[in-house]
């Protein structure tokens, strides 16, 4: 290989832009019509630059003003890494100013739910889910391996994205997707894969479990989400070259949506979940949240990130059932305080707490608005007995 590839790869730490780089580069020899990159380094400095500038012109009548800017980042990496001198200023001041992006739509928990109502397969479920409860991007997938997951308390996971890297950050599954990627990753146990820590988590399709392990791309990845989409009929408006909701970063509106419109989240730690620096220009250097309290913020929002209804409302039951149960032991604390020095009561106390355990069970059936272990003329007959 060419020292000069050598040299523009390895000053390139993401895999990903790595390989959308390396695409860029490599249109721009073949427009060149050069045999080989070194061909470029060895062109004079007025023949590369004119060049640079027509290849732009070429482009500017070809594609979005919006896609200029990574495809010229990439050949100025390659320019400057190899210490070939040209004016990459006289480039950009030639490049047109960016226009507004479509697709900054979310894909909503009806579309999710259709999609996963076609999801034969369990990879598709885990992969889908996987999207709507991380909003991880899509080109996070072929890097994720199993030791980047690991079991959280309340059926949930967190997932390690961009190991090693300033991008590090954590992510979690709720319950409903916690569940289905272990489905997924039993599935294939089940079909012979003998899976260790350096497994990815989403491979390509197989015909046998053991044989080799390819991770899933992001092709490939963005193809199961295509399909669903088909088969689920979902009608897609489209301005210009794009849609209203991306194929894939539809999923990252979507959690970021959920996150952002919680009247209870903390925008700041929200900010850390979506894998952002944070929401003031100091976060990213000095606000580093641990594991557990980001956690703790991810919890406020499983129920809305929980994509089947079934799930949503076993998730909203458990949590009125905490609630009230924190409100029945604080009537306790407080009912304790009223018998303080009188045993006497202690009867008419019994039947207030057997009262209260029958209102929150009406409550429950009901569904009322009101608070009824305040509100129920009952109790407050009782408490002003216990006062008296």
């Amino acid at each position: 290989m060419q020292r000069s590839i050598v040299l523009f790869e390895n000053s390139i730490r993401s895999d990903q832009t790595r390989r959308v780089y390396s695409y860029y580069l490599q249109k721009f020899l073949i427009f060149a019509k050069l045999k080989d990159f070194d061909s470029i380094l060895a062109l004079p400095k007025e023949q590369l630059q004119m060049l640079v500038e027509d290849y732009l012109f070429y482009l500017k009548k070809r594609i979005s003003p919006n896609s200029l800017q990574p495809i010229f980042s990439a050949i100025d990496l390659f320019l400057t890494i190899n210490e070939k001198e040209y004016n990459f200023k006289k480039i950009k001041k030639m490049m047109p100013s960016k226009i507004k992006r479509s697709g900054s739509q979310a894909w909503s928990h009806k579309d999710i739910a259709l999609f996963l109502r076609q999801a034969r397969k369990s990879r598709a479920k885990a992969l889908i889910l996987f999207l709507s409860s991380t909003g991880a991007r899509i080109g996070t997938i072929s890097d994720l391996r199993i030791r980047h997951v690991s079991d959280m308390q309340d059926n949930c996971k967190s997932v390690l994205f961009y190991e090693g890297t300033n991008e590090e950050y954590t992510g979690f599954l709720t319950p409903e997707a916690s569940q289905a990627l272990d489905d997924y990753l039993n599935e294939r146990k089940r079909d012979g894969e003998s899976m260790t820590g350096e497994s990815p988590v989403f491979r390509t399709e197989y015909q046998l479990g053991i044989e080799k392990v390819i991770p899933l791309a992001s092709k490939s990845a963005q193809s199961v989400i295509s399909r669903l989409i088909q088969a689920a009929k979902i009608p897609r408006e489209k301005s210009g070259n794009r849609y209203a909701v991306q194929l894939d970063h539809g999923f990252r509106k979507f959690y970021n949506t959920v996150l952002k419109t919680n009247d209870s989240a903390n925008l700041s730690l929200a900010e850390k979940l979506m894998g952002h620096a944070g929401v003031f220009a100091l976060d990213g250097n000095y606000l580093n949240p641990s594991k557990d309290k980001l956690f703790l913020e991810f919890k406020k929002h499983i129920p809305n990130l929980t994509i089947d209804s079934s799930e949503r409302d076993k998730l909203k039951i458990a949590q009125l059932e905490k609630e009230k149960s924190e409100i029945k032991n604080s009537q306790v604390k407080e009912l304790a305080q009223w018998l303080d020095g009188n045993p006497k009561l202690l009867e008419d106390a019994e039947k207030l707490g057997e009262l209260l355990d029958k209102t929150i069970i009406k409550y429950r059936m009901q569904s009322t608005g009101s608070d009824p272990i305040l509100d129920d003329p009952e109790l407050a007959k009782l408490k002003v007995k216990i006062r008296v």
